[in-house]
């Protein structure tokens, strides 16, 4: 361990760098519960549903009617909304630039995605414009509503049909498991979903002896799904996957107030990945008692990290970093 300068330390690991708080280091020899949001953090969802918003925008704008629309939405428009905070939930960001073209093709009576993408604002500049009051879906829909002319907003929201998009972000996220994961048959999608293109991050042999849970915006099939595919059944217990089903919906500290309580833990770390995450934690401390808050770097790059207690190049170094600091000389054992 060395000194990284300031109110930190830093700690090396096989998995990568960990810097911790000097305030926090003599409260992880108490953790007792380790929580953990999914896609950044145990999951790397680059390949899936970061894709899946361009690939949901495709089909819904031609279904419209509307050329050229591959490309509309990229991964870094879709970070762009989760770094601004309140959009934890896919289906709220996909509702978001949703509407943002909309406007944009009423404006200008054009179809064409790409002379639509041309056309400021950008998503990514729409979406940090939203940055600036909070974030959130409804801040987007208030945004869209005063850059309207007189009739523009009847009419958007005429096409704005959330059912339906959010039926097609489901079909192409999860494809032919539908069925298992929503509960209804893929109507335009055949075969496999890109969730089949989650990759792990977890290295399950790094897990500490600890009580283990998540806690995440996913659904309960989203997250089950994925606990299946990855085989963590053995990990991860399923009345200790908090997720949307639930009720609560992050910066919404009883979604960790239910994870705590489910585990059974008097002292949790929780880690996260996004501003959403970090409030959360924040809301957590105000009403519920102390937590301690990791961030994994293998989220959202420019994640604001300056109230977190530790920061870690991923999930796996921030795991090895408490188990060294608890104290404990071996990890679970490791697993085939």
């Amino acid at each position: 361990m060395t000194a990284f300068g300031g109110d930190w330390l830093s700690i090396e690991t096989e998995c990568g760098e960990v810097r911790i708080r000097r305030e926090a280091l003599p409260m992880l020899s108490e953790v007792d519960g380790i929580i953990f949001d999914v896609d950044g953090v145990l999951i790397d969802v680059s390949e899936s549903i970061q894709l899946v918003h361009g690939e949901t925008a495709r089909r819904i704008f031609e279904g419209l009617g509307w050329t050229n629309c591959e490309g509309m939405v990229t991964p870094a428009d879709v970070d762009a909304f989760k770094h601004a905070g309140g959009f934890n939930n896919d289906w709220d960001v996909a509702a978001a630039w949703m509407l943002l073209y909309l406007l944009k093709s009423r404006q200008t009576v054009c179809r064409d995605g790409v002379q639509l993408s041309a056309l400021a604002p950008s998503l990514s500049e729409f979406a940090d414009s939203l940055a600036e009051v909070g974030g959130k879906l409804s801040s987007a829909v208030d945004a869209v509503q005063a850059m309207c002319e007189p009739g523009d907003w009847e009419a958007i929201e005429n096409l704005w049909d959330r059912a339906a998009l959010v039926g097609m972000f489901q079909e192409v996220y999860t494809g032919d498991m539908c069925p298992e994961v929503y509960g209804f048959q893929p109507k335009s999608v055949q075969g496999p979903g890109l969730n089949h293109r989650d990759r792990p991050i977890l290295d399950k042999r790094n897990l500490p002896p600890l009580k283990l849970g998540i806690a995440t915006g996913r659904t309960g099939g989203e997250t089950r799904a994925a606990v299946k595919l990855l085989d963590w059944q053995d990990v991860f217990a399923a009345e200790n996957l908090i997720t949307e089903d639930d009720g609560f919906l992050k910066p919404d500290p009883r979604i960790l107030d239910l994870a705590v309580r489910r585990l059974g833990a008097r002292f949790a770390v929780y880690i996260g990945d996004t501003p959403d995450d970090m409030l959360t934690v924040k809301r957590y401390r105000a009403q519920f008692g102390p937590m301690l808050a990791c961030m994994a770097l293998t989220g959202l790059k420019d994640a604001s990290c300056d109230d977190a207690d530790m920061i870690a190049d991923d999930v796996n170094a921030a795991l090895l970093a408490i188990e060294k600091c608890r104290g404990g000389s071996t990890c679970r054992e490791q697993q085939k």
